[in-house]
């Protein structure tokens, strides 16, 4: 029986040693470095005059099936864009209004801009753009919740 048994510890230790191999592997990498680069593209913007958007809601318990605020934002502008036939809400100021178990308001107020006439970039755009960078990286103006700081993101 200890016959058996050293022969069996014996098959078991050589088949753990025959099944651990090394193995090596390489390879070569290059870096390559890609960007792409695109010419500007500039368009005129028409403003229209100041419109306002409203979104009520009713109150939910534990706030079940309500939206978030965030949400609620975006929706009366895209609301308010669809309404005027716009592209995009210049200087948009909301106001969130709510009763404690009642109505919920959210008003937008802005104005909508569509834009006309795409092209590429001439000198005179391009000098207006290299005019307006140092602007745009002012830090008062990244504070603020208006065009510039939507432009930075």
């Amino acid at each position: 029986m200890s016959k058996l048994r050293t022969l069996l510890w014996a098959t078991a230790a050589l088949w753990l040693m025959a099944s651990c191999t090394a193995v090596r592997r390489s390879a070569t990498t290059v870096v390559i470095e890609n960007a792409v680069y695109q010419y500007p593209a500039v368009a005129d913007l028409t403003i229209m005059d100041k419109a306002m958007g409203v979104k009520e809601w009713s109150f939910h318990p534990f706030h079940w099936g309500e939206m978030s605020l965030e949400v609620a934002k975006e929706n009366v502008v895209a609301e308010l864009l669809i309404r005027q036939k716009a592209d995009v809400l210049l200087e948009p100021q909301f106001m969130f209004e709510r009763e404690s178990f009642g109505l919920r308001r959210l008003t937008v107020v802005g104005f909508p801009a569509v834009y006309k006439n795409f092209r590429s970039a001439d000198a005179a755009d391009l000098e207006a753009i290299r005019t307006c960078l140092p602007l745009l990286t002012r830090p008062e103006l990244k504070k603020s919740d208006g065009i510039f700081s939507r432009l930075l993101k």
